[in-house]
């Protein structure tokens, strides 16, 4: 409460988040879906911030980023473009809900890589995931593992 509302925005500009369901504005595409909190809450140009996604895209297997509405797509697609989202700019803090359903197994290591990359640059990564294959995934074996028992989070 004692924050002001332009501070209150900043912050939560810092927080980016793949869904365990899709969370697509339908009536933007999906350019404009993946740029949107990255131009609202940075100074950064939307040019500056379309070529990093651009980027992130191709590093995820999606090139070109299909300039058509997210309910034209395929959900393996739509799935490694919301983690685009999720890892643009420098993000305090990423949470990331189921993020290979609909995914490739294939894709998992790529993901825990960005994962990995984006917390050696300070984020905070929150992955709450159920699936053994990727749970198993080597690129995400140093991460410290938790499990809930009841209303209790405890330590695997």
């Amino acid at each position: 409460t004692r924050l002001t509302p332009a501070r209150v925005s900043f912050l939560r500009g810092r927080i980016r988040r793949v869904f365990q369901h899709y969370g697509w504005i339908t009536n933007l595409d999906i350019m404009e879906n993946i740029c949107l909190a990255e131009v609202y809450h940075s100074r950064r140009m939307p040019a500056d911030v379309e070529k990093e996604a651009r980027e992130l895209a191709r590093a995820f297997g999606v090139d070109p980023v299909p300039d058509s509405r997210p309910s034209t797509e395929q959900s393996i697609v739509l799935r490694r473009l919301e983690w685009v989202r999720a890892f643009m700019g420098k993000p305090d803090l990423i949470l990331l809900e189921r993020p290979c359903r609909d995914a490739s197994r294939a894709d998992a290591p790529n993901l825990a890589r960005a994962a990995r990359n984006a917390a050696g640059n300070g984020a905070a990564i929150l992955w709450m995931e159920d699936d053994p294959h990727v749970l198993d995934c080597p690129a995400v074996a140093g991460a410290r593992r938790y499990r809930m028992d009841g209303e209790l989070l405890k330590a695997v």
